[in-house]
């Protein structure tokens, strides 16, 4: 035989036809060892347990026995609550009841675009949490009734935005919600398709009246309004609204009585008043807090104010000594005046033109320009005998790169003496220099990289083009390497040696002198350093001519130089 289960852990205390049962030591709610249904006894006495409170309380039948106090007892396990079926069976019921009072819906996953016919009860619902779709199931059949979602603010229209329905956004003062069921991006509003207007942005309302009349002169025996408009009124310098409707008298007379408001007072000291300032502690004081430059007397000058007088008046700025500016196109602004690191323009362009309105007397201008790439650099006429130099990275020119679609370096001046050095040039349309109109540049330390089917250097106009130093490399085609002449132009090569980077193929030829184009190249050489240069070697025509070439395989190509009758080759 088996016998009954019990718990008997611990003691208990209950006073005579009690219905609260307290135990010391007992465990009997947490570890489910009492049950509602459960018999407790004590002696020979009994009670049924009604409830367990927590581990040391019970509710019991009146307890029939005598009053207990630490006293041993047993509960048996014999309620129908332990009957696991039981249990179940009311928790089931439960849930019907709810459901039957409350309904509930049929779940749509994520990956499906209706519910499964074989699901739910007519009257019954689905829904798709993730889209706010919803069905009914009528006749056997889900039905879709649309979108149910909460509304989501978008703030102002964006054509690149994608929108989903509830999505609300405004248009041009209106709003607007989002009523498709597939989300889209490029739909502007109004478009009923996609939107349907939540707010309308209102009519704008009538011009309200003018709060004043024009102001006047004050005159006796005129009617004032209190309107609006209201009468306003000039008096003594100051200026007043009608506050009373009246018919003037006296004007003092009016004031007193409260007919009229101030609106502005007349200051004093001002520049129409006949004391001409004097009321003023210093003259040359206000004039600097106002910003004023006096032309009577002494006044301490800001930078940008000297400047700006200077202008107004037309004066250039005359150096006293060799002066020296600063680029950098990393952290540089050409709002800055140039003269220290910290204080560096952002392009080279803005140093020259800031150079073009000094006056530079007798003076050098060098301006140190940092690694960086800069667009196009057009050498300006300056007033003066003293020379310009832009000076990059000699050690590095690759690292300073004037780069632009036109020419990378050219010029408009006329006259004027310039030296670039430490650079490389690159044009994609153009020449990467052009020096011309009587305008002398030296180059020095340069790099030629330009992209455009044309040639690389050119002088013209009276340019006069010096090519100076050993380190000139040539890394890439075009028409020809130098184009001199279209205007009696004049190269020189001084100790020039230029380095081919890469093979390169001129459609022209290396050298081009043409309409009295003149080159004097006694000390100039070519380093091929194993690449090779395809064309001709040289083109010379229409009164044009070298000095100190010599042989005819000088300049580097492929195919023998051409001179013509007019011109030289030597």
């Amino acid at each position: 035989m088996t016998a009954l289960s019990s718990y008997s852990t611990g003691t208990v205390a209950v006073a005579a036809d009690g219905t609260v049962v307290t135990g010391t030591g007992p465990l009997w709610l947490s570890a489910g060892n009492v049950k509602p249904g459960d018999l407790f006894q004590s002696g020979h006495f009994t009670a049924t347990i009604t409830d367990v409170v927590d581990d040391a309380h019970l509710t019991i039948t009146p307890w029939p026995g005598s009053t207990l106090s630490g006293a041993a007892y047993v509960v048996w396990q014999v309620s129908q609550r332990r009957i696991v079926g039981v249990t179940y069976a009311e928790s089931v019921a439960k849930l019907v009841s709810a459901l039957d009072t409350s309904g509930f819906f049929v779940f749509v996953n994520t990956s499906e675009t209706e519910p499964d016919p074989s699901l739910g009860d007519d009257g019954q619902y689905a829904f798709q949490p993730t889209t706010g779709k919803q069905w009914v199931k009528s006749a056997g059949v889900w039905t879709y009734q649309g979108i149910f979602k909460a509304l989501n603010p978008r703030g102002a229209y964006d054509n690149a935005v994608t929108y989903s329905y509830g999505d609300w956004q405004t248009t041009s003062g209106s709003s607007y919600v989002y009523i498709n069921d597939t989300p889209s991006a490029g739909h502007t509003a109004p478009n009923a398709t996609y939107w349907d207007l939540l707010a309308a942005k209102g009519d704008t309302g009538n011009t309200g009246p003018s709060p004043l009349l024009p102001i006047a002169a004050w005159t006796t025996a005129t009617a004032y309004v209190v309107g609006p408009p209201a009468s306003f009124v000039s008096s003594g310098g100051s200026s007043y609204m009608c506050l009373v409707p009246h018919t003037a008298g006296t004007f003092a007379t009016d004031l007193a009585a409260g007919k009229w408001g101030l609106v502005a007072q007349k200051g004093t000291g001002d520049l129409t008043s006949t004391n001409n300032l004097s009321d003023l502690a210093s003259a040359a004081t206000a004039a600097t807090n106002i910003g004023v430059v006096r032309y009577a007397g002494a006044q301490s000058l800001s930078s940008s104010q000297k400047q700006q007088a200077q202008s107004n008046i037309g004066v250039r700025k005359a150096l006293t000594a060799n002066a020296t500016y600063e680029v950098n196109g990393s952290t540089g602004n050409d709002a800055n005046d140039g003269l220290t690191t910290g204080t560096a323009f952002a392009t080279p362009q803005k140093a020259m033109d800031v150079i073009a309105a000094l006056d530079c007397s007798t003076f050098d201008v060098t301006v140190n320009v940092a690694n960086s790439t800069y667009g196009a650099l057009v050498l300006k006429s300056y007033l003066g005998s003293g020379a310009v130099t832009f000076q990059g990275n000699n050690a590095s020119p690759s690292s300073v790169v004037i780069s632009a679609s036109g020419a990378a370096l050219s010029t408009t001046a006329v006259g004027g003496r310039f030296t670039v050095s430490g650079a490389r040039v690159q044009s994609s349309t153009a020449q990467d220099v052009a020096v011309s109109s009587a305008t002398s540049v030296t180059l020095q330390n340069m790099e030629y990289n330009g992209s455009s089917a044309n040639f690389r250097i050119y002088a013209n106009s009276g340019g006069l083009l010096t090519c100076a130093g050993a380190n000139h490399k040539v890394l890439t085609g075009g028409i020809g390497l130098f184009l001199v002449g279209d205007g009696a132009a004049k190269l020189t090569t001084s100790s020039s040696t230029f380095t081919f980077g890469a093979n390169v193929t001129y459609s022209g030829a290396t050298f081009t002198a043409r309409r009295f184009g003149y080159c004097e190249c006694p000390s100039m050489t070519f380093t091929l350093g194993g690449f090779t240069v395809t064309g001709q070697r040289h083109a010379i025509a229409q009164c044009s001519g070298t000095a100190g070439a010599g042989v005819s395989t000088f300049f580097p190509g492929t195919v023998g130089g051409t001179t013509d009758a007019t011109s030289f080759f030597g």
